[in-house]
């Protein structure tokens, strides 16, 4: 489809329009509520499992001036933040207007791809759709003016101590108004609101919308801290009272399972702070919690996330090392399974050993010699036990084979000498079994297809 010069000077202008109108945000990622000392309470969360209220002081974030209202910045000036000013309209010219594009001409023809009727009929019966009209012709669709007002009455409630009806304040603005910064800071709120009244569990559901729409939210500093006070708290109350039958009273805990909803805040972390301390901690925190539920598969992979991803925090290091090898070790299953464990706990063994001094392994040190050595008999017994299985079916020569081997590289076991006995045996033996059937090859003729595939 071709576009008259008139029509793309139009489209220009409404470009212009467009850009015109987007509101700025302040330097700093502040954004909207221009908030910035959260950073701090974060880090004091992440220090200390989250508990019931002890009556100590609540931090009340700044209520944010209103759209309109100028305040004083650092120099003492009456000047509206960037985050409040509202970008001036560029008029266009009179004889250029958005309404000469004609009503035909949509975003989608000028791009190109029109949608068939079909197309559009369906997009509006989808669920998201459906919900949006339902709450249009209830009266209860966007609403800025709205929005804001249940937001300033939410910041009230948060500074008086009322948590759970600021919650629901709260609730009530980032619906009214979604697809905007208003909605990030009520989702945000939401979760703060529940997580200063001990209602952790629906904390951790608000935190978990707001990361699902804003994957990097400017929240994020501040949300997976809680999230990791919130995990650590679970994982320590299911080590102290761990019960089959749903929790119905302690409104701090999830009904069932407290370990396996820490696990799924942990991973929250992980992914969402992966180079920070935090992310680090959680990271150990599952692996840890795998390997005291005997999954020591999973523990491995994340005692070896810790090692690689982590290297940078000295914290983790060692304990990812020693845990490390104690999972594979345990992860082994025997001989007749494969050898991967036995060989990532030798590799492991080695680099610990060469990474770690003396001083700092201590009693470690000695634990993962006897563990090195240890992998080397199983290492042994898997060779000597293949000899053994060709030894059973007469094939002495592959037998023999296996049978050097363990002579050769583990001759400090108790393995090499059996080994040892073997090849005595063996030596006037038939390197493979008699074939009594071979006299079939000769009278039978030779199949043309016998070499073809």
């Amino acid at each position: 489809m071709r576009v008259g010069p008139a029509k793309a000077g139009a489209i220009a202008v409404s470009l212009g329009m467009a850009l015109a109108g987007c509101r700025s945000t302040e330097p700093g990622g502040k954004g909207l509520l221009g908030w910035g000392g959260r950073g701090q309470q974060a880090q004091a969360a992440q220090n200390s499992p989250p508990g019931p209220p002890t009556g100590a002081a609540r931090p009340n974030p700044p209520m944010p001036p209103p759209p309109n209202a100028a305040g004083p910045n650092a120099a003492g000036q009456g000047v509206v933040p960037a985050g409040y000013q509202h970008a001036p309209v560029v008029p266009p010219p009179p004889d250029l207007t958005p309404i000469s594009l004609g009503p035909s001409d949509t975003a989608e023809e000028l791009a190109g791809e029109q949608k068939s009727y079909w197309e559009k009929t369906t997009e509006k019966l989808t669920p998201k759709n459906l919900g949006k009209g339902i709450k249009k012709a209830i009266g209860r669709g966007p609403n800025e003016a709205f929005a804001r007002k249940k937001f300033a009455e939410g910041e009230a409630l948060f500074k008086e101590g009322k948590y759970l009806e600021a919650a629901k304040c709260y609730s009530q603005a980032a619906d009214r108004w979604p697809d905007s910064e208003l909605e990030e800071d009520a989702m945000f709120m939401t979760g703060e609101s529940y997580f200063f009244a001990d209602r952790y569990p629906k904390a951790s559901d608000a935190y978990a919308v707001l990361l699902k729409k804003y994957d990097n939210s400017r929240h994020l500093i501040d949300v997976t801290p809680r999230q990791f006070a919130m995990a650590r708290y679970w994982e320590q109350k299911a080590k102290i009272d761990s019960h089959w039958y749903p929790n119905l009273t302690d409104k701090t805990r999830p009904g069932i399972d407290a370990t396996g909803h820490a696990l799924s805040l942990y991973n929250s972390v992980r992914l969402h702070d992966p180079q920070s301390p935090t992310g680090a901690a959680a990271t150990m925190a599952i692996a840890n919690i795998y390997f005291r539920k005997n999954r020591f598969e999973d523990a491995g992979y994340h005692y070896d996330l810790v090692r690689k991803e982590f290297a940078s925090q000295p914290d983790y290091q060692l304990a990812a090392h020693v845990l490390g090898v104690r999972a594979k070790l345990r992860s082994y299953q025997g001989p007749q399974y494969e050898a991967r464990p036995l060989t990532e706990a030798e590799e492991l063994i080695d680099q610990t050993l060469t990474q770690f001094p003396p001083h700092i392994l201590g009693e470690e040190r000695e634990r993962l010699l006897q563990a090195r050595q240890l992998v080397r008999q199983e290492r042994a017994q898997r060779d000597f036990q293949a000899g053994e299985y060709y030894y059973k079916i007469r094939f002495y020569r592959a037998a023999r084979f296996y049978y050097a081997e363990v002579i050769k590289e583990f001759p400090d076991t108790p393995f090499a000498q059996m080994a040892e006995q073997r090849l005595d045996e063996t030596k006037a033996y038939r390197p493979v079994p008699r074939n009594y059937f071979a006299w079939v090859s000769k009278v039978l003729p030779e199949s043309k297809y016998r070499h073809h595939r």
